[in-house]
């Protein structure tokens, strides 16, 4: 009796390894199908995001901001302010921080245009003091450098005016700014109850603590990177107002809204005063100053202090840093370049704190 039932047993494996083999070519289909939705998911995100740009722009400045406030917010809470007490401290801050910081930019933006024609004469200066240097004839080279001043200035003065005319729609967009911000500390508050009476008390809490952790992550990331940005800025102001250049708090903002922006942000940001340093003062040292000190703070910055606080385990990998800041860039313009890494390592911090998609956060890292 056993032994047919043990020549029964090879003659069902052909029979199995045959089943299985039609699998192959339904797996590759499948695996391409996929692919092919996220490519056209990544099209359609794009075309939504350049589309609804108005909307979806203020509100994630407002979520960053959001993540910013929220630790103090629950200081203020937990010294005897209401909630809404807290919430109306803090929009008054921010209003107040605002005007006085849009009464600055526009007040040296206005003495810029003013003091251009002053720049002219200086660059002219330097620039027949530097002729005799050029391989070339002195009338040739006089022409040549004429054509290239008269385009750089009429750029330079088209910039400055049209930033005037931006500034006042950035004003109105931080009051939308605002205006999100505030309802969205107003849903912090029933949310968890919300979310606890859709999924149920256990999947409920279990959903709402992975959210505590990837809002915790957020936060710490946001709050470093804005600390950061603001030491840059705060320490470039110091030695451009003690060396004297022109519009040393205009300079200082600039550098810290584009340190948001790796690699190429600080460097475009420092390059706009180093090149004014030498053009307003006839004292070379003073540029060279400039420069070195400058330099000497981004690196600092980025190399010890960044690092410390940060630490390595928020690291994203370069090439995606890169592909961020060309897939937003071309998207948003700036405001994308400056909200493209935050959003990249917002990603990977929801991805990393959810089990399924942990593989997908190590292939995004820098280790």
């Amino acid at each position: 009796m056993s032994q047919p039932f043990e020549a029964s047993q090879p003659a069902a494996a052909p029979a199995t390894s045959a089943t299985l083999a039609p699998a192959e070519p339904a797996t590759f289909l499948h695996r391409l199908f996929i692919v092919t939705l996220s490519v056209l998911l990544v099209v359609l995100l794009m075309h939504l995001a350049r589309e609804l740009r108005d909307i979806l722009q203020p509100l994630l400045i407002a979520t960053f901001i959001g993540y910013l406030i929220l630790p103090a917010h629950a200081w203020l809470m937990g010294h005897g302010f209401s909630r809404w007490l807290a919430i109306v401290a803090f929009l008054a801050g921010t209003l107040l921080a605002l005007f006085i910081l849009s009464a600055l930019v526009r007040s040296n933006i206005e003495e810029a245009l003013a003091r251009l024609p002053r720049y002219e004469q200086r660059l002219q200066q330097l620039v027949d003091r530097g002729l005799s240097y050029l391989p070339m004839e002195k009338e040739e080279a006089e022409q040549w450098l004429l054509d290239v001043q008269r385009a750089a200035t009429t750029r330079l003065t088209e910039s400055l005016r049209t930033a005037v005319g931006q500034f006042l729609d950035f004003l109105i967009s931080m009051f939308i700014v605002l205006i999100y911000l505030i309802f969205l500390l107003a849903e912090r508050v029933g949310f968890p109850r919300r979310m606890r009476r859709a999924l149920g008390d256990a999947p409920g809490d279990r959903v709402l603590g992975i959210i505590a952790t990837i809002n915790q992550a957020i936060a710490q990331y946001i709050a470093v990177k804005t600390f950061v940005s603001f030491l840059a800025g705060a320490a470039s102001y110091v030695v451009l107002a003690a060396v004297g250049v022109d519009f040393a708090i205009m300079w200082a903002i600039l550098i810290f809204l584009f340190n948001f922006i790796p690699y190429l942000g600080s460097l475009l940001a420092t390059a706009l005063p180093i090149v004014l340093s030498f053009v307003q003062f006839d004292e070379a040292w003073r540029g060279i100053a400039v420069a070195v000190l400058l330099v000497a703070i981004q690196q600092a910055i980025g190399m010890f202090i960044e690092p410390k606080l940060a630490g390595h385990r928020l690291g994203v990998s370069p090439l995606l840093i890169i592909l961020s800041l060309a897939f937003w860039g071309l998207v948003w313009g700036i405001v994308g370049m400056i909200l493209a890494v935050p959003l990249l390592v917002t990603v990977k911090i929801i991805l990393d704190n959810i089990p399924e998609t942990k593989a997908v956060a190590r292939l995004m890292s820098n280790v």
